[in-house]
């Protein structure tokens, strides 16, 4: 007696799948669309944990949201009798629930909520709030300096490039003057990671005085760089949200934290 535990897509009620696996289900060998009529009849979409998305590739789920309740391109099997109206108008999206989870909220979550939850109901955002002393920041054991810093910038689109140039306007001049050790640099986004390094790397001080650990790096270089910022050979560390998210390095020998947060 032979089992099947899983049916074809159109036999389906409910899809369990993450991005890029959706993605490459919906694609051909040379990355170009192929069969997405069995997404044109989505009602609900759950998000989970798109925290953890976030840390992956973010661009993935845009692509599917992309890629749903469109017109069919062919009749697969479809009962006409039972397709309602709305569906034949085209306005299927706007009768499709989206729910986003996540442990946070981000600016790309965000974006995506706006643009692709069209439900004609409206939308809600639903966030628990913690009291002041129950925040992370009150939970420092040790008496440390906490200075924020906000980064004016003239819109949205520029944000990414304001904020990396006051790293290099103001920050970095701070370092080299007062040849502080053990700096650890913490970069969310491997983008403004990119652009930061690129900052050190043209600067002929701070280019012999920095080492980098990214999710992309050789474990020898990153046993290099930990080693050499321990003992101060370096005195900057960059060190990007998706390695810590990955990795969990115990980064020793850092005295002073920079974040680089976009908020």
């Amino acid at each position: 007696v032979g089992m099947k535990f899983f049916s074809d897509f159109y036999q389906s009620d409910i899809i369990v799948a993450s991005p890029l696996g959706l993605k490459m289900a919906t694609s051909d060998e040379n990355e170009e669309e192929g069969d997405i009529d069995f997404l044109s009849s989505i009602e609900v979409v759950l998000a989970h944990e798109s925290d953890v998305m976030l840390m992956q590739n973010w661009d993935h789920v845009v692509d599917i949201m992309e890629k749903l309740n469109h017109q069919p391109k062919k009749s697969t099997g479809i009962d006409f009798s039972r397709v309602r109206n709305y569906l034949l108008s085209g306005q299927a999206a706007r009768w499709r629930q989206t729910i986003v989870v996540s442990r946070f909220s981000d600016p790309h979550l965000v974006s995506t909520f706006n643009r692709y939850a069209k439900v004609i109901a409206g939308k809600m955002k639903i966030r628990r709030k913690i009291p002041n002393d129950e925040a992370s920041i009150c939970n420092v054991l040790t008496k440390v300096r906490q200075v924020f810093q906000r980064v004016s910038c003239d819109s949205i689109a520029m944000q990414g490039d304001s904020r990396v140039k006051y790293f290099k306007d103001t920050i970095l001049p701070q370092l080299i003057r007062s040849k502080q050790k053990h700096t650890l640099i913490y970069i969310p986004s491997y983008f403004d990671f990119i652009a930061v390094r690129n900052v050190m790397l043209k600067n002929e001080i701070a280019t012999h005085h920095f080492a980098s650990v990214t999710e992309y790096a050789r474990v020898s270089e990153v046993g290099r760089g930990r080693a050499r910022f321990l003992q101060g050979r370096k005195r900057i560390m960059l060190y990007t949200g998706r390695a810590h998210f990955f990795m969990r390095h115990h980064i020793k020998g850092a005295k002073h934290l920079i974040m680089l947060y976009t908020g």
